[in-house]
């Protein structure tokens, strides 16, 4: 199943049910420890490896420097690591969640685990109220996700995406979590003081969100000429043709740069949320047209099937640097509209 949630894992949430229909609905914001008690309610343990004789098919021996890590209630072993592996119990990592509020009482919108507890995660809800223009608001998160599995650390970072399931994972910290976090560490070394330097830079995170919104905020009051929008979505997204190559290849990819174009001025007019009041004819509502072009329309294909190969260009291949980069050029077009 795409989502990997499987009957040894669980998931709780508050607000709109995940597009899976998996999962407790909780009704409202829990706090970290409430989700902890009904998510993560296992802890996890080291256990010898053993392997068999060579000699004698019924012997075996124990393997030196390697671990199981075994989970409590399921007794299953999620992964083999190293001797210099330590394990992080889900609560350990649920204190930083607790932590991005001083009072300990982290409002919790989504928590679970998939792929049988070896990877875990809990979506927190930042406090505060973003809204961009009128009606039209975006809701960021501090995401913390760790592995059971011996190939995941701890990472985390703000997210607007709202994870419920392995995909929205994926999207949210890639398939590589340590070049995606603004938190990352390994299961080496002293977990507790590592897990303090995470709390320590949660403040940074918060900051990070505002700067995010005041950014969104200065592009909704940018308004801007089509032909300025125009100039922007090429600028964004570049013909790499050479003018002098007559070549039926620099045709098919004029043709195909055209209708690219064609999209994103379509989605600037007509995108979700661009016919809203105050919306239209913004720098927003340019950026938007790209920002929906890369996680909607992009990755569909003719067939009307979703492409993984091109989510994944999106999330964190050639086109992941595209979304920074049409964030930088829109807020250029206020500096170039006020000077």
């Amino acid at each position: 199943m795409a989502h990997h949630i499987t009957r040894k894992d669980t998931l709780a949430y508050a607000g709109d049910t995940p597009w899976h229909g998996i999962g407790e609905d909780v009704h409202e914001l829990q706090t970290a420890q409430a989700m902890l008690a009904r998510v993560f309610p296992w802890t996890v343990g080291a256990v010898p490896v053993y392997e068999r004789r060579d000699d004698d098919a019924l012997a075996f021996v124990q393997v030196p420097g390697y671990r199981g890590i075994k989970r409590s209630d399921t007794g299953d072993v999620l992964s083999v690591v190293t001797a210099q592996y330590r394990p992080l119990q889900n609560a350990q990592a649920m204190e930083v969640v607790d932590a991005l509020i001083a009072e300990g009482q982290a409002v919790v919108e989504v928590a679970g685990s998939i792929r049988e507890g070896r990877l875990c995660w809990a979506l927190a809800q930042l406090p505060g109220e973003y809204t961009v223009i009128g009606e039209d608001a975006v809701r960021p998160y501090f995401l913390l996700a760790w592995g059971h599995d011996g190939k995941h650390g701890v990472a985390g970072k703000l997210t607007f995406v709202r994870v419920v399931c392995d995909n929205t994972l994926t999207a949210a910290l890639g398939t590589k979590w340590s070049q995606n976090a603004s938190i990352y560490f390994k299961h080496h070394g002293d977990v507790k003081l590592r897990l303090a330097d995470a709390r320590t830079a949660l403040g940074l995170v918060r900051e990070q969100a505002r700067e995010s919104v005041l950014a969104y905020q200065r592009l909704a009051c940018t308004p801007v000429e089509d032909p300025a929008v125009v100039r922007y979505f090429a600028g964004v997204f570049p013909l790499t043709v050479a003018p002098e190559d007559t070549s039926d290849k620099a045709g098919d990819a004029r043709a195909k740069w055209d209708a690219l174009q064609a999209e994103l001025v379509h989605l600037y007019a007509h995108g979700a949320g661009n016919d809203a009041p105050g919306v239209r004819g913004t720098a927003w509502a340019a950026y938007n047209a790209v920002t929906e072009y890369l996680d909607h329309v992009y990755p569909v294909l003719a067939n009307g099937m979703v492409s993984a190969t091109r989510q994944q260009s999106v999330l964190f291949g050639s086109k992941a640097p595209l979304r920074q980069d049409a964030l930088t050029a829109a807020l250029a077009l206020g500096q170039r509209t006020s000077s």
